[in-house]
């Protein structure tokens, strides 16, 4: 069994690997009607995923100790960037961060979850390190753990984001009227709708930058989802693009607003020209090292960059 024992390891990490793109590639089809069998899958990768990079995790930290009193061979010194890989795996992927709404309840205990996968990653990762190694080796696999624990602590934070009460109090403060006022606005709002659809019996088709106003009015995430009720001021311009638009438009329209709700409630994805609330300080900061990392690179080697 020593092939295995040489192997295992490999084997574990490429496992852990094909994991995390399937479900970057398929986690996303459960907005559409799919099979059951589909489902199925998808929600095993989900649970898997974080099973398999840890008895990777295990399996290396065995490895390690193994190797503590022996000469490690030179072809090993790969090894110091599978720590940081498999805490990067543990951070799951930007379009699945909960399976059923029930976990974004969750999210404090997926914050404990994170502390301990980032202090065993990074025990592992004291342990794989080899000063003998290839410098620009260890400084990606330094820069990898860095974002590895961003995208392991962003998972809890796209389930707390994504909790009933944080989207109630993250919707952007309605402004309140005094009592006696509410009915001389629902009169208001009734004599503004009246007049609207009697002027707008046969509505004349829309210009293209008129249109793409009242699609995007119609695709914001609703409030609604939480029992969060509209002012009279939303209601009547969400009538408006309703009866302005044709029925094949404000159905598209609609689609990409459950779609844009879908991904708010269920993925690491945030809705950056969400109205209803402000963007977070912090979007996604693993996106920005990478890009930032991206940028630097071109601009230390130009001329790649214009071949």
């Amino acid at each position: 069994m020593h092939w295995w024992e040489e192997w295992q390891l490999r084997i574990l990490i490429l496992g852990s690997l094909s994991v995390q793109c399937y479900l970057a590639l398929f986690a996303s089809s459960r907005k559409k009607h799919i099979k059951p069998l589909y489902r199925l899958f998808i929600w095993l990768a989900y649970l898997g995923g974080d099973a398999l990079a840890i008895y990777a995790l295990a399996t290396l930290f065995n490895r390690n100790k193994k190797d503590q009193h022996q000469p490690v061979n030179g072809s090993r010194d790969l090894e110091v960037l599978w720590a940081p890989i498999l805490l990067m795996h543990l951070g799951g992927q930007m379009n699945i961060s909960a399976y059923n709404i029930e976990n974004n309840e969750l999210w404090r205990r997926h914050i404990l979850t994170a502390v301990a996968q980032v202090t065993v990653v990074a025990y592992v990762f004291c342990k794989s390190w080899s000063p003998s190694a290839d410098k620009r080796l260890l400084a990606a696999a330094i820069l990898l753990f860095i974002i590895g624990v961003f995208k392991c602590f962003d998972k809890p934070s796209a389930l707390k984001r994504a909790s009933f009460n944080s989207i109630v109090s993250s919707f952007l403060p309605a402004p309140r009227t005094k009592t006696k006022k509410r009915e001389v606005e629902l009169e208001e709002y009734l004599q503004e709708t009246r007049g609207f659809v009697q002027h707008n019996q046969d509505p004349a088709p829309l210009e293209s930058n008129e249109r793409r106003k009242h699609i995007e009015q119609l695709s914001i995430t609703d409030k609604l989802f939480v029992d969060y009720a509209y002012v009279y001021h939303d209601r009547l311009a969400n009538m408006k693009s309703f009866w302005l638009l044709d029925k094949e438009t404000a159905y598209e329209a609609l689609r990409v607003g459950l779609s844009k709700t879908f991904d708010f409630i269920y993925s690491k994805e945030f809705q950056f020209d969400d109205k209803n609330r402000d963007a977070p300080f912090c979007g996604n900061f693993c996106s920005l090292l990478i890009w930032l990392e991206s940028e630097n690179c071109n601009a230390k080697n130009p001329q790649k960059g214009g071949k």
